[in-house]
Formats: structure tokens, sequence, C-alpha cells
């Protein structure tokens, strides 16, 4: 039997995985990056993407993650991310998950632009009433 390590896949939540693993594999911004038991500590920044899974003897596990930060230590594997969807379906969740994923990213900048277009003219606002009452 091959030597196993612990893989926990956490969002704020959520425990979306936690099981015993022989390898794992997620991406971050240099690329893949493939970990097995006894791997040298590590701290990484995950980009979204899908993280593979696989565990002793069993078939590979695939986790859709919105980014995050992924901890390699002794104990094993840790990603910590801001939503994650585990399932089977490889097509299905690359398709659609990371998709989603990628539409609420842009949302968000578009949200946080114009959260700072108003609080900009918000502040132009002060100031004019500043100036009129001196």
């Amino acid at each position: 039997m091959k030597r196993a390590m612990k893989l926990r896949i956490l969002t704020p939540t959520d425990v979306v995985l936690d099981e015993e693993v022989v390898h794992v594999t997620a991406e971050d911004v240099t690329g893949s990056l493939g970990v097995r038991p006894g791997h040298a500590a590590l701290v990484s920044a995950l980009v979204p993407g899908i993280v593979v899974a696989r565990p002793p003897g069993g078939r590979d596990r695939y986790v859709a993650i919105n980014g995050g930060v992924m901890l390699v230590g002794r104990e094993g594997v840790e990603i910590v991310t801001r939503q994650a969807v585990a399932g089977g379906d490889l097509s299905h969740l690359e398709d659609t998950v990371v998709a989603g994923f990628e539409k609420e990213a842009r949302e968000d900048r578009v949200n946080r632009a114009a959260f700072e277009k108003m609080r900009i003219s918000f502040m132009r606002g002060v100031l004019e009433f500043d100036r009129a009452e001196a």
C-alpha cells in the first residue's frame, strides 16, 4: 500500500474534503504543482481551478476552488479557499463551477469600482459643502 497523507480543503463555512491521499495536484501562479507524502514544507497562493486528490487505491477526486492558500506540512496538505465544490465529473466542474467563479470575480471587480466611484463622489460633495459653508 502506498504511503498516504491527510488532505483537507476548507471554506469559511465547510470542510469540503477531509481524507487520506497519496497525491494532490493544484495550480498556483507558476503553474501546476504536485504534492506527495514527504514533500517539503510549502505555502502557496492558489489560483481558481481544479484540485485533483488521489486516494490510495481509489479514483481521483476533483474539487473546484476559487483560489486560496495551500499549506503543506508534516501532517499533510490543507487548502483554504473562499469557495469550493467537490465533484466526480471533471468536465462539469471545469465548465460550470470554474466559469462561475471567474464570473463572480469579474462582478466583484465591477462592484468594487462602482463603490469607489460612489465614495469619491460622496467625498467631493462633502468638500463642496465645506467650501460653501466657509
